[in-house]
Order: structure tokens, then C-alpha cells, then sequence
């Protein structure tokens, strides 16, 4: 007896999509185990291998800084050209724009020349008057989204 034509093109196709799904559950599979394993470092640990290797800075924790250890990202400490910074790393533009009201809010007004915002980081200087041009780019050129 011999089978059909169209009864076996059915069963091929019927293959055919077998293994075309077995490959898409090996691809979703493979994708899900490589993203628990391998896991990217955070934009605090580039900030801080970029300050420590690139800029030669000494980077520390921040202990007495309650402000930024809130902050979500991560914070740290570090001094450039002999003003101390705090940087706290914000994970939304929200979560930023809440640290520096909240720095306004315990500091006040005289805290505006020491107190910048970019992007979802917020850095708090030492020196009364801020930080110089390349003091600010140092701690730009080491920042990671």
C-alpha cells in the first residue's frame, strides 16, 4: 500500500516545524542562561575603576553622607585637585532630581555653587565655590550609563 503524497509533504512539514521550534526553545534557553550568568558591572563600578586607573584617584565610601547613601545607583567619595566630591548615582532623572531637592532642603541656598546635577548623578563639592572647569570634567569623563 503506498501512502499518499500529501499525507507524507504533511509529515515532513509536521518535522520540518519540530525542529524549528526545538531551536527556538534552545536560542530562548541559551539567551536566559547567559543573562543569569554573565552579569554587566554598574555604572558605580565603572565610575569607580575609570577614577581609580584612569584618573588615579583614590575613591572611598561614603559613611557620613546619609543624602547619598540613599541613592539607589550607589554612592562614593573621592577628592580631585584637592576638592572633595560626593557623587550619588540616581537610577532614574527622578531619583536625581529628589537627591539634590533633598540636599537643597538640609543645606539650603548655599549650597547651589556646590550641588550639580547631570543626568542621574548628583555631585556635591567640598570648596564653597564649587568646582573649577577640569575639577567637573575629571568626574565627567568617568561616568557610565
Amino acid at each position: 500500500m503506498t501512502v499518499p503524497r500529501q499525507a507524507e509533504e504533511w509529515s515532513y512539514l509536521r518535522a520540518a516545524c519540530a525542529v524549528v521550534g526545538l531551536l527556538v526553545v534552545a536560542e530562548l534557553a541559551g539567551w536566559i542562561i547567559y543573562g543569569s550568568v554573565h552579569h554587566e558591572p554598574t555604572a558605580l563600578e565603572l565610575t569607580q575603576k575609570c577614577l581609580r586607573r584612569e584618573k588615579l584617584l583614590s575613591v572611598e565610601s561614603i559613611g557620613d553622607d546619609a543624602i547619598a547613601v540613599a541613592a539607589r545607583g550607589g554612592a562614593l567619595a573621592t577628592r580631585v585637585e584637592g576638592n572633595g566630591v560626593h557623587l550619588a548615582i540616581a537610577k532614574s532623572d527622578d531619583e536625581a532630581e529628589e537627591i539634590a531637592q533633598a540636599y537643597l532642603q538640609t543645606a539650603g541656598r548655599n549650597i547651589d555653587a556646590r550641588l550639580d546635577v547631570r543626568g542621574r548623578v548628583v555631585y556635591v563639592w567640598e570648596a564653597a565655590d564649587g568646582p573649577s572647569p577640569t575639577q567637573r570634567q575629571t568626574m565627567y569623563d568617568c561616568w557610565y550609563e
